[in-house]
């Protein structure tokens, strides 16, 4: 994963403040890797995570409840539950996805 961001000083925010991935990220790797979508360097997706330093934030029924409160900016599962976990959570969010935008207003987005 730290492999890929090519912004320095996401790489120095995430080192000194920490970072939790969360498990809906596995899960959606996992899913598209299934359906030849995202080719992955290898199955162990979260051991690689793991022995990059990060710790887990693991779904709740709470997370999956506060997806009701959003609006439909965006309709991708994944994406959705991942928003409503990082608002239930007060976190900040690091993505690709600049629609994470009109979610959070913090959210950090890595230029590709």
């Amino acid at each position: 994963m730290m492999d890929r961001i090519k912004d320095y000083s996401i790489i120095e925010l995430i080192l000194n403040e920490g970072a939790l991935v969360s498990s809906i990220a596995v899960w959606e790797m996992a899913i598209k890797n299934g359906l030849g979508r995202m080719p992955l360097p290898t199955s162990q997706i979260a051991e690689q995570i793991e022995s990059q330093g990060f710790q887990w934030l693991n779904i709740t029924p709470r997370h999956t409840q506060a997806i009701m409160e959003l609006p439909t900016h965006h309709k991708v599962p994944f994406d959705r539950l991942l928003i409503a976990q990082e608002k239930y959570e007060s976190l900040r969010v690091i993505t690709y996805d600049s629609i994470f935008k009109n979610y959070l207003n913090d959210a950090l987005i890595i230029k590709k």
